[in-house]
């Protein structure tokens, strides 16, 4: 098992705020940290065939469906997507607390009062994120419900597999710890954020798609009505 020091601040967020949905959907929905590897100069994780399974997986499901059901389940799927990674950042987080209060501990009661407080924020979004998931695989006809959630378990199934060849190593000097006590003032917006973002994608890329549709059908409308008047 490849064992990394995990180090915890506002750099995953700026790797999950700048990254487009569609490329969230690619990469499986995991978003890690930046490591340094024991043993090893290079501060990036190995790639692995994860993510390729993913997308392979997410493209074969896809095939044959029409623009605009791709179109719902591509967006349904990004949702799901960084719903879990916004989980796996709090496990990451987690961790790190515990691991700062077990060294330091003068600082194990305010890391822990300001985690909980963290958590609290996060809890209600996340349920109305995964409620709204839910209503998205309920509202559409391009495929059995049982069938899509087949599918996020063989995601959720192709992340743990890449996570469990990784032990997480979270640095507890001093100077870390303080830095994340500081840094959850900035993630949790964040992630507040992007959670919110599940919430009005969907009818965002509807309403894309009827002003698409409008403006094709004025254009034939249009067309027509020169069609016409030239025959006359």
């Amino acid at each position: 098992m490849k064992k990394i020091v995990l180090l915890l601040s506002v750099s995953i967020i700026g790797v999950m705020a700048h990254s487009a949905i569609a490329q969230e959907s690619q990469e499986a929905g995991v978003v890690k940290p930046i490591p340094v590897v024991e043993g090893n100069n290079d501060s990036q994780i190995p790639e692995d065939k994860a993510q390729n399974k993913v997308f392979e997986a997410a493209k074969d499901f896809t095939a044959g469906m029409d623009p605009m059901s791709e179109r719902h389940f591509t967006v349904l799927f990004s949702n799901y997507n960084l719903i879990e990674v916004v989980k796996t950042v709090q496990d990451d987080i987690g961790l790190a607390v515990a691991a700062c209060g077990k060294e330091n501990a003068e600082m194990q009661e305010p890391m822990n009062a300001r985690f909980a407080d963290w958590k609290a924020a996060i809890a209600p979004i996340i349920n109305d994120a995964e409620a709204n998931v839910g209503n998205m695989i309920v509202a559409q006809s391009y495929a059995e419900p049982r069938e899509i959630k087949k599918f996020f378990k063989f995601v959720d199934k192709t992340r743990e597999e890449r996570e469990d060849g990784v032990e997480k190593v979270p640095v507890t000097s001093k100077e870390a710890c303080n830095f994340l006590l500081k840094s959850m003032d900035k993630t949790q917006p964040n992630m507040v954020s992007l959670l919110k973002q599940t919430l009005v994608s969907l009818p965002l890329v509807m309403q894309e798609q009827d002003d698409a549709a409008a403006r094709e059908a004025e254009a034939d409308a249009q067309e027509n009505a020169q069609q016409d008047k030239a025959a006359e």
